[in-house]
């Protein structure tokens, strides 16, 4: 089978790396832009650019696959979109991976207000309630699979990996200098980016920090710093930057950060962490399905529901100052809570799903040549 995949985004790129590894054997040409290109680089992932100033169009004719795998973006003119829509044209099946239910109804609508206006055939889901969400949003049962995600097989070997290592050498290795003190491993996030409602939103978050006029993550990375300081918490504190971050956006907290974290694998860091602290990313949900102390800095209550930790209450969240600094020491003190089990078959799921869909497709086209 030829396969055609472009991602763009790391959250896309988690998903995509295995099922790379699980297609050995079939012809793919894997495209990888933006953060992307780097992200995976980083997993032994070989890729390649997007080939000069060729179109979409020239690229499918080409390459000529039998089915196209796109990545969401919070780009909304990404690239990936335009392949779906031109796979629908050619009757090419179709298929995008989707990493949780936050904006269901932004990652296919490109600059439309139509969620389903560059949907694929088919998409991997991790979950229900991601599925409920896009059900919502008026996409048919049989585009739903949810899969799980694959990245946890990864997630599950990490965990089984570093339990059996020596703790201290893997602090020592991940946060030098940090000694005896509480590891403390705060998350950076980008802005809302897709949400048309991303300036109302940012006018609207539950915290001020210092002077009110910070973005996002650099808000509350500043809440936690005073509330840490409040507490009078001795601390090693470092700071993971997302893929798409810079560490300049956070110079208003850098007297206060011991050590900056950015590129490569960030979970060993993750698991050495004594607390780790986010906002709503995924890297936080897998800290926690890791056994890790976990705590959200809300930063706005729509944010709730994007990942499951968070609307179960598994994850503890602070949702305005006050609570930040009265749950922060407990949950520091608090005992670990237990590693998940974890599905580790999401893969094979996920290349069910689409030989399925590619077999249907080959179907319907040899009984309609007859």
């Amino acid at each position: 089978m030829r396969i055609l995949i472009h991602v763009e985004d790391p959250g896309a790129a988690n998903w995509i790396a295995p099922l790379i590894g699980a297609l050995e054997g079939h012809d793919l040409h894997v495209i990888a832009e933006g953060a992307a290109a780097a992200y995976l680089a980083d997993r032994g992932v070989t890729t390649r650019e997007w080939p000069g100033q060729t179109s979409a169009a020239a690229l499918l004719d080409s390459f000529r696959p039998d089915a196209v795998i796109a990545g969401t973006a919070e780009n909304l003119e990404s690239r990936g979109l335009d392949l779906i829509d031109l796979a629908r044209l050619r009757d090419i099946p179709s298929a995008s991976p989707i990493d949780q239910a936050a904006n269901a109804a932004h990652r296919f609508r490109g600059r439309s207000d139509d969620p389903r206006r560059h949907a694929p055939d088919l998409l991997f889901l991790p979950d229900d309630a991601a599925a409920q969400a896009f059900r919502d949003l008026g996409f048919p049962d049989i585009s739903l699979a949810v899969t799980g995600n694959p990245h946890h097989a990864r997630l599950a070997a990490t965990v089984d990996t570093l339990a059996a290592a020596d703790a201290a050498a893997l602090r020592a290795r991940v946060a030098p200098g940090a000694g005896s003190r509480p590891l403390i491993v705060f998350l950076a996030e980008i802005g809302y980016v897709v949400n048309p409602e991303a300036e109302r939103w940012e006018r609207e978050l539950a915290f001020t920090g210092r002077k009110g006029n910070a973005p996002r993550a650099p808000r509350m990375l500043e809440e936690l710093v005073d509330a840490l300081d409040a507490a009078a918490i001795e601390r090693f504190l470092v700071l993971r930057l997302h893929p798409k971050n810079t560490a300049e956006e956070f110079d208003g907290t850098a007297d206060a950060v011991d050590l900056v974290s950015q590129g490569g694998d960030p979970l060993p860091l993750v698991y050495a962490a004594d607390l780790v602290v986010g906002l709503s990313g995924s890297l936080l949900e897998e800290a926690h399905l890791m056994g890790k102390r976990c705590l959200s800095i809300l930063p706005h209550p729509v944010e709730r529901d994007w990942l499951q930790g968070l609307a179960s209450g598994a994850i503890p969240v602070a949702a305005d100052r006050a609570e930040l600094r009265a749950l922060l020491p407990r949950v520091l003190a608090a005992p670990p809570p237990q590693a998940a089990a974890l599905r580790r078959d999401a893969t094979e799921t996920m290349l069910s799903a689409l030989n399925t869909l590619v077999g249907q497709r080959a179907a319907r086209r040899a009984w309609s040549a007859t």
